[in-house]
């Protein structure tokens, strides 16, 4: 169930007090704003994995690819707008009941527990819905995609690493590199 927000920040009402414990750069780019880096692309082989990258519209592999973050806040949602190599895929990310994020791309959507970590955050998936319209429908494990992800403060900004995976096809696509807020990116 959607839960309504009481201040302006998705990331900080879902963690409450564990927020202020973030690195500063992790806290910063959680909310509303622009960062930029080179990222790292890996896509699954076989076709399979070739399919399903299509259906969702997973960017190409590749090294160094110029990537662009845009998070958008609107009332009790946040749209994250990722380009990598001008290539755009956009979820939009709400707080769920008891302390979840849900994550929709398309009709799917996927649920996290965000947790703290040394240095940052974790995502830790713990169910997949496929939306239609007012219609939610539990996926089960064997159709649900399956998503690994931190989010690590470094000096340098802020390291990210996303892994997207399914029981059926295997390992699909990892994308990983550093961002930082879009006035100090060079």
């Amino acid at each position: 169930m959607l839960r309504q927000l009481q201040g302006s920040s998705l990331y900080k009402e879902v963690l409450g007090p564990r927020w202020s414990g973030l690195p500063a750069t992790v806290r910063r780019l959680h909310e509303p704003g622009c960062a930029r880096g080179p990222f790292t692309i890996r896509r699954g082989a076989g076709v399979m994995s070739a399919v399903l990258g299509w259906l969702c519209r997973f960017p190409v592999a590749g090294e160094q690819v110029p990537t662009r973050l845009v998070v958008q806040q609107d009332g009790a949602l946040q749209r994250w707008e990722r380009s990598f190599g001008g290539h755009v895929l956009t979820t939009v990310q709400r707080a769920r009941e008891g302390g979840l994020i849900g994550e929709q791309l398309g009709p799917v959507e996927c649920v996290f527990q965000v947790r703290p970590v040394e240095g940052g955050i974790a995502y830790e998936q713990v169910g997949a819905w496929l939306c239609l319209g007012p219609l939610r429908l539990p996926l089960p494990r064997v159709l649900a995609p399956r998503i690994e992800a931190t989010a690590l403060g470094v000096p340098e900004g802020m390291q990210v690493r996303v892994t997207v995976g399914s029981s059926m096809a295997g390992w699909l696509l990892t994308y990983e590199g550093l961002v930082r807020p879009e006035e100090e990116a060079p």
